[in-house]
């Protein structure tokens, strides 16, 4: 970006996290990480979050300090969770609320001055407001809740669902703090995304650019818009129309995008490239090849470092040029011989900052009520849709259904009996 001061860097992904971001600037002002330390929560609060499964990020660490904590003999910990589609964490559920996922905001909205008063008047007795529109189940399950997290302060985690809309997420940021729960059992760092945009405006932007033929040259890494960017922006069009006069992609594969490219460059192998990346917490892992690259690919890194000037780069000397810069002291290679033994470098974890609320007071669109809703949710095993050309992850059982090789629309029991499914 300092070579070309005129280029613009676009990140879009079709499974993204843009409702936490926003929910963070929304709270705070500002992108930050949220962590939670589930071993020291005596109350935990789902709002359509699965936490407990794969592709949630810290979901491998979350899953162990939970479960220390289920130890009935023990102090052992106590999860409520709403919930619009049946996940691995509500299965684990002491209380499991279901509801409509657009209906969650109306009931975060509902207990949040409910929490705010009896936080105020110190005491532990609830009487919701008889005149809120609560049915008796949702009345019974708010009360033990509200209820539960007042005699639990700052042991409490309120967490959210990615899908949720960002005044959910904002709204959740408040109840934490209320609570008492910030820096206790709730942490904010810096944003482990190196570029921390909304993802969904970015490729909006980047459609927008090219019809107005504003773009000379568009470099597509490792993304295949044409096949995953929303269905609105008719991106494939976009890149049929030759408004951008030179298109480049580096990828895997000769994807739906590739095909409307000038120019294909073979990309190597997550498993055959040298790289780095940070985990949930910031922590950087050193990632280091299995093989050989097989077909002469490039990486990612090393193709940038192409467009940099730098053509006969190679991912090992970049990633080590690196770190050399950012490990000043005479060490160097000590250093380096630790982290790639250990597969991790020391003391890069981001450290947990003070954030302020900017306001607690959050407007938003309630969504419209509609007959039937639909919840599209990530596969477990090939995602998005890009891994669905690995026969071993499409034998995995999904974890609730345990269907193979398929997908389903899952229907509530009365819905089916309702439409006579």
């Amino acid at each position: 970006l300092k070579i070309y001061p005129q280029a613009k860097w676009h990140v879009y992904e079709p499974v993204n996290r843009d409702n936490v971001l926003e929910g963070a600037k929304s709270a705070f002002g500002r992108p930050v990480e949220t962590r939670y330390d589930f071993e020291k929560a005596d109350v935990i609060v789902s709002l359509d979050a699965d936490f407990l499964y794969a592709g949630f990020p810290g979901n491998v660490r979350y899953i162990r300090d939970f479960a220390k904590r289920r130890n009935p003999d023990g102090n052992m910990n106590r999860l409520y969770v709403i919930e619009s589609t049946p996940t691995t964490t509500g299965a684990k559920a002491d209380h499991r609320l279901p509801l409509r996922a657009s209906e969650i905001e109306n009931i975060v909205r509902g207990l949040t001055p409910q929490l705010t008063m009896t936080l105020n008047g110190g005491g532990i007795e609830v009487g919701l407001d008889p005149s809120a529109s609560w049915s008796a189940e949702e009345r019974a399950f708010a009360t033990g809740l509200v209820r539960d997290l007042t005699t639990h302060r700052g042991s409490s985690v309120v967490i959210v669902g990615d899908h949720q809309p960002p005044v959910v997420h904002a709204l959740a940021h408040a109840i934490n703090a209320k609570l008492g729960n910030v820096g206790k059992t709730v942490f904010y760092t810096d944003p482990v995304d190196a570029n921390p945009i909304n993802q969904t405006e970015s490729i909006k932007d980047l459609a927008a650019d090219i019809r107005a033929g504003k773009v000379d040259l568009l470099v597509i890494i490792g993304s295949n818009p044409a096949y995953d960017a929303p269905a609105d922006l008719d991106f494939a069009n976009v890149l049929k129309n030759d408004k951008a006069p030179l298109r480049v992609h580096l990828g895997l594969y000769q994807d739906e995008t590739a095909e409307l490219c000038h120019w294909h460059i073979n990309q190597v192998h997550e498993l055959e490239a040298w790289d780095d990346a940070r985990a949930y917490d910031g922590t950087v892992s050193i990632i280091q090849p299995l093989i050989a690259p097989l077909y002469n690919g490039k990486s990612a890194a090393e193709f940038v470092a192409l467009l940099s000037g730098q053509p006969d780069a190679t991912g090992y000397d970049l990633l080590r040029g690196y770190w050399q810069k950012q490990h000043t002291g005479a060490d160097f290679g000590a250093f380096w011989r630790k982290s790639l033994h250990d597969g991790w470098i020391d003391g890069t974890t981001y450290e947990p900052k003070p954030v302020a609320l900017k306001n607690d007071n959050f407007g938003g669109l309630r969504a419209a009520q509609a007959a039937i809703e639909l919840n599209i949710r990530r596969d477990p095993s090939i995602y998005d849709g890009q891994f669905s050309n690995n026969g071993w992850l499409q034998e995995l059982p999904k974890p609730m259904t345990k269907l193979t090789w398929d997908n389903a629309v899952l229907i509530g029991p009365k819905m089916a009996e309702r439409l006579q499914i």
